[in-house]
C-alpha cells in the first residue's frame, strides 16, 4: 500500500495535497441541512416485499474547475494553475500506482484500490470449480474503490444536518417474475434476440430494474443468455452442447 508521506517520489505531491486541502478546514465549519431521499428497492426475486434504502438528494456535481475555484477562494495563499497540476499530477500517478496492483491512500481522504471481475455476462464456475471456467481473458478492471478515512466521515456528518425529503416508490410490473421469464422466451422465440428496452416494454419495469434482471436470468439455468456487449448487448436462447 502506497501513503502520500514516506518516499521521497511522494513527498512533493503530498506537501501540495495538504496545502490544497488544510487551509479550507478552518473556515468551512458551517452546519447545512441536507435533504434525503427514501427509495423503494427493486422486487429482483419477486416476492412481494417492498423494501427501502435511502439516498443523499443531490443538489450539484462540481467540476474540476469549479472545485478548483472553490479551492482557491480568496485569501487562501492557493495559485489556480499549481492547484490544476497537482490535481493532474495526482490523477496519473494515480492511475500508474493502481495499475501495479498497489493501494493509495492519502491521509485525511481515504484509501483507494483496484476493482476487478468476470466482464461478461456467461455463467461463472463457483470455487470449488463447478460451471464455466473462468480464466485471465475473461477478467478485466471494473472500477476504483474508495474507502474513506472514519475522521473524514465523522468531519462530514458534523458539518451537516440530515432532513426527509420526498419518498420515491418503484413502478411495479403488474407481472411475476414467472411470468416475465415466459414473456421473454416468447419474445426471443419470436424475435430471436431481445435489447433491454425491449423487456422493459412489454414488462413495465424501470430500465435498471429490467437490466438487472436480465443478467439475474443470465447467471441462472432460465434457458437465456447474452451476446455482445453495452450498446450491442442482446439477450438470446442459450444453445445447449447438442447444438453447437
Amino acid at each position: 500500500m502506497l501513503r502520500f508521506d514516506c518516499k521521497n517520489r511522494e513527498k512533493e505531491l503530498k506537501a501540495l495535497l495538504n496545502q490544497v486541502v488544510k487551509p479550507r478546514q478552518q473556515t468551512c465549519q458551517t452546519v447545512v441541512m441536507v435533504e434525503y431521499i427514501k427509495r423503494e428497492m427493486p422486487d429482483m426475486n419477486g416476492t412481494g416485499e417492498r423494501k427501502a434504502f435511502y439516498k443523499i438528494r443531490t443538489y450539484s456535481n462540481l467540476r474540476s474547475e469549479e472545485f478548483i475555484n472553490k479551492i482557491c477562494y480568496p485569501g487562501s495563499g492557493l495559485n489556480k494553475g499549481d492547484v490544476s497540476k497537482v490535481m493532474c499530477r495526482m490523477v496519473d500517478e494515480m492511475k500508474r500506482w493502481l495499475a501495479e496492483g498497489h493501494t493509495i491512500t492519502i491521509d485525511e481522504l481515504g484509501t483507494f484500490s483496484l476493482s476487478i471481475g468476470v466482464m461478461d455476462d456467461d455463467e461463472v464456475e463457483d470455487f470449488e470449480g463447478n460451471g464455466k471456467n473462468v480464466n485471465a481473458k475473461r477478467i478485466g478492471v471494473r472500477g476504483v474503490n474508495f474507502r474513506p478515512e472514519k475522521q473524514m466521515v465523522k468531519d462530514i456528518a458534523r458539518r451537516c444536518t440530515l432532513h426527509k425529503g420526498y419518498d420515491s416508490p418503484n413502478n411495479r410490473s403488474p407481472y411475476t417474475r414467472e411470468e416475465r421469464l415466459r414473456m421473454a422466451h416468447n419474445y426471443i422465440a419470436e424475435h430471436h434476440f431481445m435489447r433491454v428496452r425491449d423487456y422493459e416494454a412489454m414488462t413495465f419495469l424501470p430500465h435498471s430494474t429490467a437490466a438487472n434482471e436480465l443478467r439475474d436470468f443470465c447467471i441462472q439455468p432460465t434457458g437465456i443468455t447474452s451476446e455482445g456487449r453495452g450498446n450491442t448487448k442482446v439477450y438470446v436462447k442459450r444453445r445447449l452442447n447438442s447444438e453447437i
